[in-house]
């Protein structure tokens, strides 16, 4: 469009130069330049205002870019953060796992242990049982043996008598 507009110009100067030659007014010539010259500041200024237009927009171009850029790196941070809340969770959730497999398995030792102290307890119980009904049982055949040796000792002394 620039070009164009110079072109344009290029061209009305051009015309207006045939006019001024054409034209042995001095001050028709004068005119002609004035005119030259406002076509061409109104051409710089048009070039100028499309230069400013597309430096506009370039600069919103710029922007939204920018935009995207900040909403990308936002969601990248929010993914992040999201994929670190679960990975916390899954490392929350296995330490749970883990201390009620230990509590288990400390739960378990000391039953085992409990019910073992309870079997040797009951062990020693009846071996202290079988050893006092033995104690009493050997007692009982030492006594019945000794009344049965005072009875034939009796027997025999009052035989002898």
């Amino acid at each position: 469009e620039a070009l164009n507009a110079a072109d344009l110009c290029v061209r009305e100067l051009q015309a207006e130069e045939q006019v001024a030659e054409a034209s042995s007014n001095e001050t028709l010539q004068n005119t002609v330049n004035d005119i030259a010259e406002e076509s061409l500041a109104d051409a710089i200024v048009e070039e100028l205002t499309l230069q400013h237009s597309v430096m506009a927009s370039l600069a919103a171009v710029v922007q939204l870019e920018t935009s995207e850029v900040v909403d990308s790196e936002l969601h990248l941070a929010q993914h992040a953060a999201a994929e670190e809340k679960a990975r916390a969770e899954v490392e929350e959730k296995a330490r749970l796992e883990a201390e009620e497999k230990a509590r288990a398995e400390a739960e378990e030792k000391a039953r085992a242990e409990a019910e073992e102290k309870a079997r040797l307890e009951a062990e020693e119980k009846a071996r202290l049982e079988a050893e006092e009904k033995a104690r009493l049982e050997a007692e009982e055949k030492a006594r019945l043996e000794a009344e049965e040796k005072a009875r034939l000792e009796a027997e025999e002394k009052a035989r002898l008598e």
